[in-house]
This record gives structure tokens, C-alpha cells and sequence, in this order.
């Protein structure tokens, strides 16, 4: 076969490396199911077929004119949907992409079943481009823009955040980061490059038919995703070239037909993704994970030693002795929620005090963990109203709560599993320039040298909790009382005022136990307002300054933990209900 042949080949392995390092982007780091990438590249490529037929434009005007294109519509797509359920949002991606598809295909002015031909050949800095090999410095040069753009967000701040948003995206919210605003602007770049090889692909082949940009194009460019490496850039590119060489690859080794091997093709592929979800799940060039580098490290739990908390500033002392003298930082009035028919919350009132730990008691399903909730935004109370610090907090989001000064764990931990403990705890450092797209490209310097010094503090925190900093294991490969660690270590690295701790010793015991304890308590020293949600009364009564008993959704008494433990009634209802 002649070096054109083979030169074909390597044209359409660049075209579709630009379409994965697009769909990894916005699948692989930001999480977002899409399934739109067909359509954005037949909107790119039949914006440059008209442009080409109808103004007869240069080529870089013309495949700039594809990119701003597909970008509106992308953005327009993208804002009302990115905050729905996963599920919804590839269904109404894949609807776009069928969509696109028939209004192409009977279309009369797009050229319908037949498409546009006839193009016109493009001209780059005065060569008439028209052989595969004429193609190649152009595709390699977008090919390697479109490689540095994604590795620059992926790789950075801003892609860290984002691979934690595509873990939990309430739990991001809940430390004072935004999420809607990143995912419509990692949706408009990846679709914006997906446009841009739309309309490269179009000038390649001198036409723009339907059968370019069928939904099963985009299957193929998640074909190439998986096989690459999810999160990974030139994994993108390794998939895109063994997915598009496959063909003639076959066609060579095994002596077949372009008509044969187009029909053992769809089987192969079947095989080959098996294989990968099986034995290499992160793909041939897996998912990279980076570790700062930090001055020191432990590898013994040094749990609550003198001078280990240097990092949050101290406040003035308040006499537990006199709870009722404290400053009020949080009061909750007349706080109600209902599900349906069922009251989770009703009329609650209570306070939270400066420098003091107020606990929450209760029989299961008295409404604690829903007070939590409620007051921190992650769900809109039907009344009351919340106030911190004297503002009405009431209808603010988890990221602006959490901004204010108010931060909370979770009893289902929350980490972000796909993290290590170090990339966890450094999300919760604020103002931090390489978490936007602007910084990553604008302000590299300010970036990396924020991150540096959040690595250095990220790092006291993991070490006040007892954990080693230079920890390389994914979250989700830790220990239960690990992972309880790096949740705590992530709420106190946002140097909150607030902090709301809901179940810190829910399944853990004996020394993590005692020593979970033991940070609470080094912590309320530095003056902070804390709120947990405990079932054990040993924790509880060493910890609590304050306590409500909360029944049926409101509070029945106050006091210290003693003095309501010690009413019979609450007592019986109490031990009762867990027992």
C-alpha cells in the first residue's frame, strides 16, 4: 500500500484524537455524561460546508466561524441542563445528537441524505491542500493546541476541582465552590474543540454528510475514551489512533476486504472494551494523580500534639461554665421542612454559641442529620428562617453557607473517592487562581506558587489528623477510620467558624474513636462554634458544652447532656428509640 493510503489513516487518527481529548475532558474530568459529541461536530462541520460553499471564506476565518458556532449552542444547551441528574443529561445530549442527525438528513438546503459536496479544496498560507499528506501540519498543529488546552485544565487547579466535582458534586458545593458555572465552561471548550474537528474532518473529506456524524460516531469516540484512559490526554490520543488503525491493521494481517473488515470491526471492538473494563478499568494510560511535594512527612499518628493546630487562628475563650453568656452565632427560628405527608422538621428552634459545642440528640429519625441539611442549603426549608452571625442565611446555597463561614461533614464521609488525602484537603483552600480557566492560562505563576503554599498547609492539617501527607492511595482505597480522617482534615482546612459535624464517630471505634474526640476537642480550644449530630452519650457527654433533645422534628428540651439524660422520660425515649 502507497504512503498515501497510510497518510489517510494518520489524517482521521488526528481528527478523532482532537474529538477524545474533547469527550474526555467533559466525561472524564468534569463527570458530565454527554453524548453529544456527534452533534457538536456535525454543527461545526456543516457550518464550514456552508461557509465554504456559500462565502467562500479562508480556511482559519471558516473553522473559526465553526468554533463560535458550536460554542453558542453548547453554552445555550448547556447552563439549563448541567444542573439535572446525570442520567438526564445524556438523555437530552443523545436526543441532540439524533436530532441533529434528521434535521440534516431532510434538510434540503444541508443537502439532505446526499450532504453538502462539492467543496471547494482549502487553502492554508497559499497551498491548496489536496492530498492527505497536504493535511497533516495542520491537523498536527490543532491536534497539539487542543492537547495543551486540555492538559492545562485537566492537569491544574482547576481540573483537580473538577475531578472532585465529578465525584461529589455536593460535596465541592459544601466547602464554597461553585460547580454550575465550571461545568457550562468545560462543556462550551470541550464542544468547541469537538466543532473544530467537525469542520476539519468536513474540509478533510471535502463533503458533509449525515453518515460523518451518526450517533454511532459518538460511541466510536467513547470507544477510543475507555480504551485510552478516562482523565487522561494522551490517553485520548493513544485510543483514537488504535480505534482508527484497527481497519487497516486488519486488512493487512489478516488479508481482508474493506468490506470484511468493516464488519469484524464492531466485534473486535466488543472484545477489546471488554478486556480493558476488565483488567485495566483506568484504561492503557490511566488517570494521573499528583502529590506536592511537601517539607515533612509522619507515618505515626500524632494525634492532637502541642502547637498542631498553628494553621487556625484562635479565638478568645469562653467559659463553658457559662454556656448561656456566649455570643449566638447561629440561631434557627421556627425552622420547618415536610416531605409529602411526612414532617421531618417542625418549628425548630435553637442557637449555636461561640466557642462552644452544642450537641444534637435524639431517637433515629428525629430530624437531626435533616436540621444539617437545612441549614447549610443543601435543601430549601418550607419556613423558618436561619441567621449567622445576624444575616438571614435561609435561602443560600451550600457554596455561599459555606463561603459565610459555616462548614459541615457528612455521615456518609463525602471524600472524593478518585483523590488522594492531599488533593482532598488542598479543595478546601479559597481563592485560589488556578481553580478558574482565566488563572490556569493567565496567571500560571500565581498558580502554581498558591498551590505550593496550600500543599504546606494542606499538609498540617493531614498530619494534625494523623495521617502521612505524602499518602499517593486514592481516597477510596483507604481504611473506613482513614477516610473519617481526610473528611475531618478537609472541613477544618477551610478555617470555618461554623463547623457541623454530623456522626464524626459513626463506624469507628476504640482508638480512632478516642482520638476523633480528642481533634474536636483541640479544636473547640481555638474558640470555634461547633454543632455535632452523635449518637454515643460517652462522646456526647465528653464533648457538649450545650445539648437539644429533638423529637418529632423539634426540640422538647435544653440543657446539659446530664441534666436531660437525667429526666426519665427522655432517658426512656432516648435509650429506648437506640436500644
Amino acid at each position: 500500500m502507497t504512503m498515501d493510503f497510510w497518510y489517510a489513516y494518520i489524517c482521521m487518527g488526528l481528527i478523532y484524537a482532537v474529538m477524545a481529548i474533547a469527550l474526555n475532558l467533559i466525561v472524564g474530568y468534569a463527570g458530565i455524561n454527554s453524548v453529544g459529541s456527534a452533534a457538536f461536530a456535525a454543527i461545526g462541520g456543516y457550518t464550514t460546508a456552508l461557509v465554504g460553499i456559500h462565502q467562500q471564506w479562508p480556511l482559519l476565518p471558516t473553522v473559526i466561524a465553526s468554533v463560535v458556532v458550536g460554542t453558542v449552542v453548547a453554552v445555550a444547551l448547556s447552563a439549563p441542563i448541567l444542573g439535572l441528574a446525570q442520567e438526564y443529561v445524556m438523555l437530552i445530549t443523545m436526543a441532540m445528537s439524533i436530532l441533529v442527525s434528521d434535521i440534516a438528513s431532510s434538510t434540503t438546503s444541508l443537502g439532505g441524505q446526499t450532504g453538502l459536496i462539492g467543496l471547494p479544496a482549502p487553502q492554508l498560507l497559499g497551498k491548496v491542500l489536496l492530498v492527505p499528506a497536504d493535511f497533516l501540519p495542520l491537523l498536527i498543529g490543532v491536534l497539539v493546541l487542543a492537547s495543551f488546552i486540555a492538559w492545562r485544565l485537566g492537569e491544574s487547579p482547576f481540573g483537580r476541582l473538577m475531578r472532585a466535582t465529578r465525584d461529589d458534586d455536593l460535596g465541592v458545593r459544601s466547602l464554597g465552590k461553585s460547580t454550575l458555572g465550571r461545568k457550562v465552561l468545560v462543556f462550551g471548550i470541550s464542544c468547541a474543540l469537538t466543532s473544530a474537528a467537525g469542520a476539519l474532518l468536513v474540509l478533510y473529506n471535502g463533503l458533509a454528510t449525515p453518515t460523518l456524524f451518526s450517533l454511532d460516531q459518538t460511541l466510536l469516540v467513547f470507544a477510543m475514551v475507555v480504551i485510552g484512559g478516562i482523565s487522561s490526554v494522551p490517553g485520548s490520543i493513544v485510543g483514537a489512533f488504535i480505534v482508527v488503525f484497527l481497519e487497516p491493521v486488519l486488512q493487512q494481517t489478516l488479508a481482508m476486504s474493506p468490506e470484511d473488515s468493516a464488519g469484524i470491526r464492531p466485534i473486535v471492538f466488543g472484545v477489546a472494551l471488554v478486556l480493558i473494563v476488565r483488567f485495566r478499568p483506568a484504561g492503557i494510560i490511566p488517570e494521573r494523580h499528583h502529590v506536592p511535594r511537601v517539607r515533612k512527612a509522619v507515618t505515626e499518628a500524632p494525634v492532637a500534639q502541642p502547637g498542631a493546630l498553628t494553621v487556625l487562628e484562635a479565638k478568645p475563650a469562653i467559659n463553658p461554665a457559662e454556656p448561656e453568656t456566649a455570643p449566638v452565632v447561629v440561631e434557627i427560628r421556627g425552622l420547618a421542612k415536610r416531605f409529602g405527608g411526612v414532617v421531618a422538621v417542625n418549628g425548630l428552634d435553637l442557637k449555636l454559641r461561640e466557642g462552644l459545642v452544642t450537641a444534637l440528640v435524639g431517637a433515629n429519625g428525629a430530624g437531626k442529620s435533616t436540621v444539617f441539611n437545612l441549614i447549610t442549603g443543601a435543601i430549601a426549608p418550607d419556613e423558618g428562617t436561619v441567621l449567622l452571625n445576624g444575616d438571614d442565611i435561609t435561602r443560600l446555597s451550600p457554596q455561599q453557607v459555606a463561603r459565610r463561614g459555616m462548614v459541615r461533614s457528612f455521615q456518609d464521609l463525602r471524600v472524593f473517592n478518585e483523590l488522594t488525602p492531599m488533593e482532598n484537603v488542598m479543595l478546601a483552600g479559597r481563592h485560589h487562581p488556578g481553580e478558574s480557566a482565566a488563572g490556569v492560562f493567565l496567571r500560571p505563576l500565581a498558580s502554581r506558587r498558591h498551590d505550593r503554599e496550600l500543599a504546606e498547609k494542606s499538609a498540617e492539617w493531614l498530619e494534625f489528623v494523623g495521617l502521612d501527607p505524602a499518602h499517593k492511595a486514592r481516597a477510596r482505597d483507604m481504611s473506613f477510620a482513614q477516610q473519617k480522617q481526610v473528611a475531618f482534615a478537609r472541613v477544618l482546612a477551610t478555617e470555618a467558624s461554623v463547623f457541623l459535624l454530623d456522626e464524626p464517630l459513626s463506624g469507628i471505634e476504640g482508638r480512632a474513636a478516642d482520638d476523633m474526640l480528642t481533634l474536636v476537642e483541640r479544636v473547640r480550644e481555638t474558640g470555634r462554634t461547633i454543632c455535632v449530630v452523635e449518637h454515643s452519650i460517652q462522646a456526647i457527654s465528653r464533648l457538649s458544652d450545650w445539648a437539644y433533645f429533638m423529637e418529632g422534628g423539634s426540640v422538647s428540651a435544653e440543657g446539659s447532656i446530664h441534666d436531660l439524660l437525667a429526666d426519665p422520660r427522655l432517658g426512656e425515649a432516648y435509650f429506648g428509640a437506640v436500644s
